[in-house]
């Protein structure tokens, strides 16, 4: 009986040794699974953190280059709004210089025609 007793306990203790091996055996295996798990979340997070640099480069450029375009227009604005102001008020001054050019023989020979103009530019000031 104690030879009975001791099989028993000799098959209960290979079994026992049997389950503590492959419970070693799952718990590399799972080790290994979550150092591989961690070295593929670093990759990802580096390729994560480089995407978003090149996109914040990007991000850059494209403000920089919207903000240039935006300066260009702006000025190329102003030089149109010069040059219409400028072409407006010349053909104003040459009409009035030919205008004056013309009437000024005329003047000179009625001396009261240019009283009469200098009165009424002198109201049209005031």
């Amino acid at each position: 009986m104690l030879n009975y007793i001791n099989t028993i306990a000799l098959i209960f203790s290979g079994i026992a040794l049997f389950i503590a091996f492959w419970q070693t055996q799952i718990a590399k295996s799972q080790l290994n699974q979550s150092k591989e798990t961690k070295n593929e979340t670093e990759k990802l997070l580096d390729e994560i953190k480089e995407k978003t640099s090149k996109i914040e480069t990007i991000s850059d450029e494209t403000r920089k280059d919207v903000k240039e375009q935006i300066s260009k227009l702006i000025d190329k604005q102003d030089e149109t709004i010069k040059t219409l102001l400028n072409s407006i008020n010349s053909p104003r001054e040459d009409s009035q210089n030919q205008m004056i050019a013309s009437l000024l023989p005329k003047l000179i020979e009625n001396p009261e025609m240019m009283d009469k103009m200098m009165e009424f530019g002198n109201k049209s000031k005031k």
